[in-house]
């Protein structure tokens, strides 16, 4: 499945499964084939602008968050959509998406996905048939205490202490930070926590996962799935962004280890150590 993170000799470490063993498995189906495609069209994308040394549209493509292949049956062809949230709008400029467009041309036809068309538009809100109640408690501030935009308007799935997450894997991991903080932090060397955060720094709106301040320092952890290894190149230029505008440490928790208590406690003792020891 395009969610496994297996392959390597039993001997040896094991290694993210690359876009090309994921697409031509036997065992994906169509649509994770298609869902691979998409996100190596992105990420091909945003590592060839890096080694270009565009870091303009680099973080431009990583304010993305959604990417798609879709059949057109008017002009009978797969077209890529990227999808991104309203109040990032002003950064795909006309001019950011013809440019985009050339270098999506240069990794489509590369890549030979057969997608021949680059479009851009506004994340679609997930509602339910609740959707005027919803509207009412967010426009009324009686919704969970952070701002949580990729949940809003569907009521979250994901709620503990009035905070909401977008999946249970971000949700397990603020739960073990709140085990240290209530359990094996004294009150006065404590840490505070904020789940899905929106925030703005130079030139950008972006959510991290979760920010943690500890002892004068603010860190940002990211949860990364197992195929993670194509977006390195666009993690490191959001990093340098985020030290910049004063984040002290980054770091990222591999989903692998989520469901594994005592390997996630030991990296989230990393962190706080790292980020306590940061200048």
């Amino acid at each position: 499945m395009a969610d496994q993170p297996v392959r390597g000799d039993s001997n040896g470490p094991q290694r993210p499964r690359t876009y090309d063993e994921i697409i031509k498995d036997s065992w994906t189906t169509e649509e994770e084939q298609t869902r691979a495609q998409a996100d190596s069209l992105l990420g091909h994308m945003a590592a060839l602008l890096f080694q270009r040394g565009d870091t303009k549209h680099v973080q431009a493509l990583l304010l993305v968050r959604g990417a798609s292949i879709e059949y057109d049956p008017q002009d009978q062809t797969n077209d890529l959509w990227l999808e991104f949230d309203p109040g990032n709008k002003p950064i795909f400029t006309e001019d950011a998406q013809t440019m985009l467009r050339r270098v999506f041309e240069q990794v489509s036809g590369r890549l030979g996905y057969g997608v021949s068309w680059l479009g851009f538009r506004e994340t679609l809100p997930r509602i339910g048939p609740d959707w005027r109640e919803r509207l009412q408690e967010m426009m009324s501030a009686e919704r969970p205490t952070n701002q949580a935009r990729r949940t809003m308007p569907e009521k979250p799935q994901w709620v503990l202490d009035g905070l909401a997450f977008t999946n249970s894997g971000e949700k397990r991991v603020y739960q073990a930070l709140k085990h240290l903080q209530e359990k094996e932090l004294s009150a006065e060397d404590t840490i505070s926590i904020f789940p899905l955060p929106n925030g703005r720094v130079l030139g950008h709106t972006w959510e991290p996962d979760l920010l943690v301040t500890y002892r004068g320092r603010a860190g940002v952890l990211e949860i990364d799935g197992p195929n993670h290894r194509a977006r390195r190149a666009m993690d490191h230029s959001r990093d340098h962004l985020l030290r910049d505008a004063g984040v002290a440490y980054v770091d990222r928790i591999p989903v692998e280890v989520i469901d594994n208590r005592d390997e996630l406690l030991a990296s989230l003792k990393r962190f706080l150590r790292r980020l306590r020891e940061c200048p």
